[in-house]
């Protein structure tokens, strides 16, 4: 098994430093393992515990029962160094190490981390400065991030690999209250040995992803990332990236944060437009883009049909897709009129597209009504709902066809021309 594999799919786990209190972050790792369904060994190691969570507790490392496929270290940057060594003596064979103060800090965080490189000798290393990994997949949970206090994690295509331990967080919190699910999340953070680039390429190999999407400060390894964004397109798995450092002030907080470089973003445009990439230009589109993509749906042609609670709204949605090159025929006369069968009043905003239902926003049934009135006339090819904030729905399952969140195409108006080549390409890549 290789490294990053070991990383993803061990069968035994040492949590160095575990704490038996598990609202403490030192606490977390042993009870999100165990809330979460590990089927492997987990063997605590601290010297001041003797149980943690039923489990016995080791003293150290050289007490364990055998080396452990990944160990999780939650030591402070000064003893996780003696750790490392220890544990790769053992034989163990990668490290998560979760501790701060590396090569963000600067010269001396940067000799701090060569040292700790040297010190794993042939053990591989996910870090430091990292908040895990998570393979939803096979519910490994080796992290110590808030967002797996969550009862439920929701699994689905999608492989994250994300530059910031709280990006990470962030996405899977968020993903699971909009039901866009994940196989497997990994930060990647300082990059000391296993990168970006390691990460995109077992993704590509793994059956449980369909779709890639990338928080990016950085990449350190230009030609190990393009041969693997090939091999990710080769077997048929788009990738999304949203790379951030754009301006100066963002470049400089980029590496303030994981030592990064972060390079011209022009470069980063060119890298991924050899290699297909497609770059998010919004935080919200590392979602809603791969989850389009993973629907594996693709519209039948161009005609949408915008359904909303408002006008500004509707017309934000208009712009965008107008730009995008999609057409929004008015409803024909049989569909407008099952939808004044819905609502009393003013029906002037019911003839025109978008379709402006007033007020439907407190009135879900209404809504949902409208939903199914338009995917039920077969005159377009996907329909879009805006019921307030929230994304509209409704009507899929009696269908067939694809609403498309207006959160779809968020963001367009702003930038006109990456968005309409982005919204072309979300389109174009989706497929029934």
């Amino acid at each position: 098994m290789s490294g990053v594999w070991q990383l993803l799919r061990p069968r035994s786990v040492a949590v160095v430093g575990a704490s038996a209190d598990p609202a403490k972050t030192a606490g977390r790792p042993v009870a999100y393992l165990r809330k979460h369904g590990f089927e492997g060994a987990i063997y605590p190691v601290n010297p001041k515990a003797t149980e943690i969570d039923g489990l016995r507790c080791y003293p150290d490392v050289r007490s364990l029962p055998h080396a452990p496929d990944v160990a999780i270290v939650l030591l402070g940057a000064e003893r996780t160094q003696q750790a490392i060594r220890e544990l790769a003596a053992i034989g163990t064979g990668a490290a998560i190490v979760l501790a701060s103060g590396y090569s963000e800090t600067g010269a001396e965080g940067a000799r701090r981390q060569r040292e700790l490189r040297e010190a794993a000798g042939a053990m591989r290393i996910l870090g430091p400065n990292t908040i895990g990994l998570v393979n939803l997949t096979d519910r490994i949970t080796l992290s110590a991030s808030g967002a797996l206090a969550a009862d439920q994690l929701v699994s689905g295509p999608v492989g994250l690999v994300s530059q910031s331990g709280g990006i990470l967080g962030a996405l899977l919190s968020r993903g699971g209250a909009r039901g866009v699910g994940f196989s497997k999340l990994i930060s990647t953070s300082n990059e000391v040995d296993l990168d970006l680039a390691d990460f995109v390429d077992a993704l590509a190999d793994d059956p449980a992803t369909r779709v890639i999407a990338l928080y990016v400060e950085s990449i350190r390894n230009p030609a190990a990332f393009r041969a693997a964004a090939r091999k990710a397109a080769k077997a048929g798995k788009p990738i999304v990236a949203f790379k951030i450092g754009r301006s100066e002030s963002g470049a400089q907080a980029a590496a303030s944060h994981t030592g990064a470089l972060a390079g011209t973003d022009a470069m980063y445009d060119a890298l991924f437009e050899e290699t297909g990439i497609i770059r998010a230009q919004a935080f919200s589109d590392l979602l809603d883009i791969p989850a389009a993509l993973a629907s594996e749906r693709r519209l039948g042609g161009r005609r949408i049909a915008v359904l909303t609670s408002t006008g500004g709204a509707g017309t934000l949605v208009a712009d965008c897709l107008g730009l995008a090159g999609f057409d929004l025929p008015a409803p024909d006369a049989r569909t407008g009129a099952a939808l004044r069968t819905l609502q009393t009043g003013d029906h002037a905003a019911l003839d025109r597209n978008p379709i402006d239902v007033t007020l439907a926003g407190l009135q879900p049934d209404l809504l949902r009504g409208a939903v199914r009135v338009l995917l039920g006339r077969g005159g377009e090819d996907a329909g879009g709902g805006r019921r307030g904030g929230r994304a509209g729905g409704g009507g899929e399952a009696r269908t067939g066809r694809p609403p498309a969140s207006a959160g779809a195409v968020r963001g367009v108006s702003d930038c006109p021309e990456p968005g309409r080549a982005r919204a072309r390409r979300v389109s174009g890549r989706t497929r029934r």
